[in-house]
């Protein structure tokens, strides 16, 4: 967990930065260097994808994924969240946070280097990842918290919960990384394929509900638990 209590306060520490100083910062270069950083976003998305081998598990977890989460519709859920946190934040400052909670939460969880960090942080003790994410999200959150304001800054509480939840799921899926090694690189996929929607939303100002397509991540822990029963019975 120390690796993501760094994450956490350099998100916390950039955003105060952005929030102190955003009238010093020229907002038109704000927001030419957040279409920058979207453009920076697709690219790594770009970068993860690069590396999956089986394409058809990311398609299936894309599609099956996507299709849980529009049934539950986690994104009005957490549109709602954020809205009722919205409303407790607005007795002490006045403004808008949904925009850069929700942004920045799905920003800073959803890439390969928040799954993969982590989980290497988790079971090798090794936080270099999480050491250099957490230098990127500092920078990204000064720019994102000078143009979205302080939603930015509660994203650090939603990286916290996220890696912390992933940390203790990787504490549990321990013997099945170790039986199917390909888990954690279809996981990565899976989340560079978000993280690339994600990136053509600031980039083109669309509205892809990137929200809805978390569920897909769980997908390939359940194809793995699956090729891992396969194999078992073959040998029998």
């Amino acid at each position: 967990m120390f690796g993501t209590v760094v994450n956490a306060f350099s998100i916390l520490l950039g955003s105060i930065v952005g929030i102190v100083f955003h009238k010093r910062i020229n907002q038109d270069i704000a927001h030419s260097l957040f279409k920058v950083l979207g453009l920076t976003v697709i690219y790594l998305g770009i970068a993860g994808l690069v590396k999956v081998e089986n394409s058809m598990v990311i398609i299936l977890s894309m599609a099956l994924g996507t299709l849980i989460g529009e049934v539950i519709n986690i994104e009005k859920k957490l549109e709602l969240l954020t809205e009722k946190i919205e409303t407790i934040v607005n007795r002490y400052y006045s403004g808008k946070i949904k925009d850069g909670l929700l942004t920045a939460s799905l920003l800073f969880c959803i890439g390969s280097m928040a799954i993969i960090g982590t989980i290497e942080s988790t079971l090798s003790g090794n936080h270099n990842t999480l050491y250099m994410k957490s230098i990127l999200d500092g920078i990204t959150s000064v720019i994102f918290a000078s143009s979205m304001g302080v939603g930015v800054l509660f994203s650090a509480f939603s990286v916290l919960l996220y890696q912390g939840s992933i940390s203790l799921l990787a504490t549990f899926i321990r013997p099945l990384v170790i039986a199917v090694p390909e888990t954690i690189p279809m996981i990565s996929g899976v989340g560079s394929l978000m993280i690339m929607g994600l990136g053509i939303n600031m980039v083109f100002n669309l509205k892809l509900k990137i929200s809805n397509m978390l569920p897909a991540i769980l997908v390939p822990i359940l194809y793995a638990v699956g090729l891992l029963v396969w194999k078992t019975v073959i040998t029998l």
